[in-house]
């Protein structure tokens, strides 16, 4: 039986970094349209929706006929779909839900697509996620979360430090974490009742805590590595790749 997959683009207006990010405009469209355009386009879900607390993003999604589920102020964008989940019937129905970033407006089709299928291909594995090969020098920082995996690729590891340690750090390749999470539907209600972990708290990194609970992460590895905006001097960057 065919599983129904969803799309939530968790928005909030008042990003601490940079203000107002999802209503910046990058050419004629907002960053909020590019990022949904963009997941639209992957052809991965029975729907798509954003999700948001604030009226004036709500406000903008009707311009591109964006269907939108209204929440109250969440913490992180894992609560926020959590709490669409329990408010919203049409979820429920679903067998898994992706969360998708924003800020993120040209991760490629096919790291979407890979991440729900290895999730879908694991009875066991409750989260599926992607990584991608990065040199020493990106690897460097601590805004680069770094994965590790086992020969199943089963995530072993996340962290902001450099991952594995090597003698020779400039002659290896590390996996870099790309914020994409597909979800087994089941699971969020779950996760929503799991208390807050030693290495979660440590890295500020929440996916720890599926792992340090003994649940199963499961990492597609592709050839990706979509850049996002944080702060407004990673709007150059972007605008070369959305423009070119």
């Amino acid at each position: 039986m065919k599983s129904k997959i969803i799309g939530i683009i968790p928005a909030r207006y008042n990003s601490s970094r940079f203000f107002g990010k999802m209503l910046y405009k990058i050419g004629t469209k907002t960053l909020l349209q590019h990022s949904y355009e963009n997941a639209k386009s992957s052809f991965s879900f029975d729907e798509l929706y954003i999700a948001t607390e604030d009226e004036i993003i709500e406000k903008e999604t009707k311009n591109f006929d964006a269907k939108c589920l209204m929440t109250n102020k969440c913490s992180s964008g894992t609560h926020r779909i959590i709490e669409a989940l329990k408010n919203y019937k049409n979820l429920q129905a679903s067998d898994i839900i992706v969360n998708l970033q924003g800020d993120h407006p040209k991760i490629a089709n096919f790291t979407i697509s890979e991440t729900i299928k290895i999730l879908k291909n694991d009875e066991r594995a409750v989260v599926a996620t992607a990584a991608t090969k990065i040199d020493y020098e990106m690897a460097k920082s601590s805004n680069a979360v770094k994965c590790t995996i086992d020969k199943h690729q089963n995530a072993l590891y996340f962290s902001r430090s450099i991952i594995p340690y090597s003698k020779t750090p400039k002659d290896i390749s590390y996996l870099y974490h790309i914020g994409l999470y597909a979800y087994k539907t089941k699971f969020l209600y779950e996760l929503a009742n799991l208390e807050d972990t030693f290495c979660q708290k440590n890295e500020a990194l929440e996916q720890l805590k599926i792992l340090e609970h003994g649940y199963k992460i499961k990492v597609a590895i592709v050839n990706d590595l979509p850049i996002g905006i944080d702060v407004i001097d990673d709007v150059k960057k972007v605008e070369k790749v959305i423009c070119q």
